[in-house]
């Protein structure tokens, strides 16, 4: 029987990237739902390599019966930023119970690895740099349930020895991003000669480009099944920056700006990755600069911008 890779939020930003490398050696299957807009992903849906199944309209017992499962990748996230208690219950449904009925049925149907995906709002950010040590204190509910999906993942990983790790990913940017994010904002207001307006111009953030994610992904894939315990990875660079900075950047690769300002009096690293770059090998590639010029090439290439 062939064996097949499952992902989960394989339609979102993140997520249609690591389908597209995954489908260059892997069968997929993605798991999504009837609904889910696939415009990021419409180029590869009659691959012969993606297998596309509706959650809402297939039972998952029966795929994990019916295909060889080797590994899952668990992307698919419910996100509401001011949820009422009918948002909170979905976000339960969707961050807590749907991975754990897959990571069940995973631990019964000899899946060899899970690799979950968290993100830095589950850090205390009371001491830096953050590690993978530093103290959980969840900023939201969205945290808070991607907290508890870790426990639980942790639980397994202990109990019935599937290996698991968790990415716990910091500010992503690059190509098929959602636009209302602060580098697509930056990007399109500037391409369209709109006004731009920054409440905090000297927030910072840690800023890794989705390829280079994509890379700690498939470097996880390949070492994860060397692991005795479950773990967990800070996918950061060891620099921060300012939104103001970004900014600049995107004014110089747009020649507005005769050179690329940014600000070196940095506040205290935002993270450190150590433990990525000893375990995985891994380090991100793609510097602010090249980031932000492949991104505007992207917006300008979708909207068939001319510029200058």
């Amino acid at each position: 029987m062939e064996q097949y890779t499952l992902l989960t939020g394989g339609t979102g930003f993140i997520g249609s990237h690591l389908l597209e490398r995954l489908l260059e050696n892997n069968k997929v299957i993605l798991l999504k739902r009837s609904f889910s807009d696939t415009w990021r992903i419409d180029k590869f849906i009659n691959n012969d390599n993606l297998l596309l199944l509706d959650i809402d309209k297939t039972n998952l017992t029966d795929i994990f019966n019916n295909y060889q499962i080797e590994g899952i990748f668990h992307l698919a996230a419910a996100y509401i930023k001011n949820p009422t208690h009918e948002d909170i219950m979905t976000t339960v449904k969707s961050n807590i119970e749907f991975p754990t009925e897959l990571l069940d049925l995973a631990s019964n149907n000899n899946v060899k690895y899970f690799i979950n995906t968290g993100t830095y709002f589950e850090y205390s950010l009371a001491k830096l740099p953050l590690t993978e040590s530093s103290n959980v204190d969840s900023l939201n509910f969205y945290s808070t349930s991607k907290i508890a999906f870790e426990d639980i993942l942790k639980y397994y990983s202990k109990e019935y020895d599937i290996n698991a790790s968790t990415l716990k990913l910091y500010t992503p940017y690059g190509p098929r991003d959602d636009e209302s994010k602060i580098i697509p904002y930056l990007i399109l207001n500037t391409l369209n000669k709109q006004e731009i307006k920054i409440n905090n111009p000297n927030n910072r953030l840690d800023i890794v480009h989705v390829y280079d994610i994509i890379d700690a992904y498939i470097n996880l894939k390949e070492n994860i099944l060397k692991f005795k315990k479950y773990e967990s990875f800070n996918v950061a660079r060891d620099i921060d920056y300012s939104i103001n900075d970004i900014y600049q950047t995107i004014k110089f690769n747009l020649e507005i700006e005769n050179k690329n300002i940014i600000d070196n009096n940095k506040k205290e690293m935002f993270s450190d990755p150590t433990k990525i770059k000893e375990i995985l090998n891994w380090e991100p590639k793609i510097d602010i600069n090249d980031g932000i010029k492949n991104t505007i090439e992207y917006y300008k290439n979708k909207y068939n911008i001319k510029w200058r």
